[in-house]
């Protein structure tokens, strides 16, 4: 999905999920965004750490952050993240998925 793909999906999820106006989207959308980004840079620098717990919240605020904008697909794998770290492991196994998932949000909110 390209960046006006996802931003059209986000304003309709707004749209039919919160019944907001298109002004009060085009108002909500940036802030969203940067929330979005703000964790999605928390748990990123997370996972330099390791700490499994922590790596764990994170990707739970990332995901929430994610359904809040209508974008299940990419919560799907934040969540699946946030099992990984509960079940225990080692959180090199979920420094490439915090990347590609980073990679894949700040690729789609570059024109948002």
């Amino acid at each position: 999905m390209d960046s006006a793909a996802c931003l059209h999906r986000i304003k309709q999820h707004f749209k039919t999920s919160y019944l907001l106006n298109d002004e009060k989207i085009e108002t909500m959308v940036p802030v969203f965004a940067a929330i979005l980004r703000s964790h999605m840079a928390r748990l990123t620098e997370l996972a330099a750490d390791g700490n499994l717990e922590q790596i764990g919240k994170a990707s739970h605020a990332v995901k929430g952050a994610l359904l809040n904008m209508g974008l299940a697909d990419l919560a799907e794998t934040a969540h699946l993240i946030e099992l990984r770290c509960k079940n225990g492991g080692h959180a090199a196994d979920y420094r490439s998925m915090i990347s590609q998932l980073h990679t894949t949000v700040i690729r789609l909110s570059e024109g948002w």
